[in-house]
């Protein structure tokens, strides 16, 4: 939708100064699984953080995102850190995702369930699969989000059927804004 663009277009525009890099404590705890050179796909990239880490972790990363000006700061992001990263801007309701391409994809505060399924189809054979983004719990904090774009508890667990779950907090804990999974692709056999 390209009024979804405009608006992280202009969001992002307004940036002035490029921030320092944060660390997803996700990413920062499982960072033993994430390790390699395999190619990584970070979507709905954003500011490219969670890409940075990637490469820092010895990733090839491709940062997927729809705003051109997100991923220009995320470039400068990974200068400044010493990497990396290959941006492309697309919009995930029209770019379909490569199938079994990337032995790391990651997901973070983006959510559309129609995704779902290719994500795991774009996997490699034990590939892994990081997603996390806001669940209902988050309307305490912020009571005007949109609920179509908040995950219901217990959603997240059900929503990989084909992945082996490795991890998963899925929102059952009231204190908790957000859910997250890992996920392995099986191994051909």
């Amino acid at each position: 939708m390209r009024s979804d663009v405009d608006r992280w277009e202009e969001k992002y525009r307004d940036t002035t100064a490029v921030p320092s890099l944060i660390p997803d404590p996700l990413l920062v705890h499982y960072a033993d699984l994430l390790k390699g050179e395999g190619l990584a796909l970070d979507l709905a990239a954003g500011t490219c953080h969670t890409s940075v880490q990637l490469a820092r972790l010895g990733r090839q990363v491709v940062a997927l995102d729809c705003s051109l000006t997100a991923l220009q700061i995320g470039q400068r992001i990974a200068a400044r850190e010493g990497v990396r990263i290959q941006g492309l801007v697309a919009d995930l309701d029209n770019w379909p995702l490569p199938q079994s391409t990337f032995e790391v994809i990651t997901c973070f505060r983006y959510l559309n369930r129609e995704l779902f399924p290719a994500m795991g189809n774009a996997l490699k054979p034990g590939g892994l699969l990081l997603y996390k983004t806001f669940n209902q719990h988050h309307l305490r904090e912020v009571p005007r989000f949109n609920p179509n774009y908040l995950l219901r508890p217990g959603e997240l667990a059900r929503s990989f059927p084909d992945l082996e779950l490795i991890v998963c907090r899925d929102g059952v804990n009231a204190r908790e804004p957000y859910s997250f999974a890992i996920a392995r692709s099986p191994q051909k056999t």
